[in-house]
Formats: structure tokens, C-alpha cells, sequence
């Protein structure tokens, strides 16, 4: 799920754990000004006579002006692999998202506010290529549960909006809440209207010893009204490991309802690699 990584300059933990006023702020952690991540999605689509392999590789890098504003830049790409192998391979850009944030903090109360603009890279061509395009810039969404889905829109750009509320127990646990929307109009001549977006999601961080964080997260996206399913619900279960080299994760997203339900529907899901890293 891209954005709200990297985590480390919205969420940065105290360095013991809260009380019901916080510790001072000397005792805090002070995130790194730079951060960056990378998170690679894979899935496979099987038909017929024909397997093919799904790649999704999002970049992510964050940079904190000051404890309380914040920008981020992501980027992803999709990448089709048939089972006629690397010479059958189909690479498309995504729409790259710039990101401001303010964030802010109050005892074990984290929150962030954020608006953001995309660039309309992702295209889909009118000629023959134009279908195997569609048919991997849809995998590619399916991957990410719908989350964000304006980077991914063909031919769109997108002015999303977020705010993110977390709430830190004693014990070191999170729990939070996150709400994004978006405008989404047409950039190009094959692309037409305009159209909202919406998404919500639950998550926890649930430490595990010193250095191991299981994060359970599900999510709901209202897809536009001229989508015949609307609402798209996934579950997702991320173990992010902390070491001295960054930190490292690995995710299992199943999306839940139809079209693209694993147990009613066409059966897509996302594995997720990644690393994220401070400067």
C-alpha cells in the first residue's frame, strides 16, 4: 500500500513508552530530515493456456522541512510478464505524486493533513497495445486494493487530499485512521470528466520484541459512480522488520468483495516487498 510509507518521518515514536501527557519533547526521537522506499508488488493472473506475472514497483522518498511539514514524492511502475518469458514483457509508468504534509502531535495523538497533485504519465495508446496496457495498468490497481488508485488512472490527473489520526498506547501498540479523496479529471483527448474519489482504512502497529512490528490494515475505496461495483474492501497483513541497515517488510493484501474478491470474484491479490531507509 504506497503512502503513508516511509513511516518514519509521520509516526516517529517516542523514545519510551507515553503517558497520558507524553514525555517531554526532549525525550522524543527526531526524525531524519531525508527518507526514502521501495515497495515491490507481485501477483500472477492465470488464464487459459496462459499465466501471466504481475510486477509493481513503487519508489518513495520524503524529505521533513521542519518536525511539522513534510513533502513526499512516489512513484510507480507496472510491469506484465507472460509465460512466453522476458521477451513478451510489458513496462508502463504510472503517475508520479507530490505530497505536502502537516504534521503535528499531542501526548499519544500523531495526526497529519496532507494535499498532493499528479502528473499524468500514465497513457494508454490508441493502437493494438492499447488493451494489453488496460489490462496491466488493472492488475496493477487490483495489486494495491484500489488504494490510491490516481496513480494508476490512464491519462488522468488527480488532486488528493488526506488526514491520518494515530493514537499511541502505553504498551507501544498503534492504532490509527486514515481518509484520503480525491478530484480526478481527464488530462488528455481519450480521457473525459471528472470524477471523485474515496478511500478509508483501519490499521495497528503491533510491536513484537525490539525490532518487529505486525501491522494488520483493512481498507475501503468508493471507486466512481460509473464503476459498477463501488465499494472495493482488502485486508492486508504487513511484519516490517527494523535493523541497522533500514527497515524491511513483507505484506499479503487480499482484496474481498467482487469483481476482484479472492473468495467471490476474479481472485486477485498482492504480495508486497520493501524497504525503507533514513538519511
Amino acid at each position: 500500500m504506497p503512502v503513508p510509507y516511509p513511516q518514519a518521518l509521520y509516526d516517529a515514536l517516542p523514545s519510551t513508552p507515553t503517558v497520558a501527557a507524553g514525555p517531554p519533547p526532549s525525550a522524543r526521537k527526531v526524525p531524519p530530515p531525508y527518507s526514502y522506499g521501495a515497495t515491490l508488488a507481485t501477483s500472477t493472473v492465470s488464464e487459459p493456456n496462459s499465466t501471466s506475472v504481475v510486477l509493481s514497483p513503487l519508489l518513495e522518498g520524503a524529505y521533513a522541512l521542519d518536525p511539522h511539514i513534510l513533502f513526499d514524492l512516489a512513484w510507480g511502475f507496472g510491469w506484465l510478464l507472460d509465460n512466453q518469458g522476458l521477451g513478451q514483457s510489458t513496462v508502463r509508468a504510472g503517475n508520479p505524486q507530490l505530497f505536502g504534509y502537516f504534521h503535528g502531535e499531542a501526548g499519544p495523538w500523531r495526526f497529519r493533513a496532507g494535499v498532493g497533485v499528479t502528473a499524468p504519465l500514465a497513457h494508454l495508446p490508441l493502437n493494438p497495445d492499447g488493451r494489453t496496457n488496460a489490462f496491466l495498468y488493472n492488475q496493477t490497481m487490483a495489486m494495491w486494493g484500489m488504494w490510491n488508485l490516481w496513480l494508476w488512472s490512464p491519462d488522468r490527473m488527480a488532486v488528493p487530499s488526506m488526514f491520518r489520526v494515530s493514537y499511541i498506547f502505553p504498551g507501544g501498540q498503534t492504532l490509527a485512521f486514515e481518509e484520503a479523496s480525491a478530484v480526478v479529471f481527464g488530462a488528455r483527448a481519450n480521457a473525459s470528466g471528472t470524477e471523485s474519489l474515496e478511500q478509508v482504512a483501519l490499521e495497528a502497529q503491533i510491536p513484537i520484541g525490539s525490532v518487529f512490528v505486525l501491522t494488520p490494515r483493512f481498507q475501503t475505496v468508493l471507486l466512481p459512480s460509473t464503476s459498477v461495483d463501488r465499494f472495493q474492501s482488502a485486508a492486508g497483513l504487513r511484519g516490517t522488520l527494523q535493523t541497522k541497515a533500514g527497515r524491511f517488510f513483507a505484506e499479503l493484501l487480499l482484496n474481498l468483495d467482487e469483481p476482484l474478491g479472492v473468495f467471490a470474484g476474479l481472485g486477485r491479490w498482492g504480495f508486497h516487498l520493501g524497504k525503507e531507509m533514513d538519511l
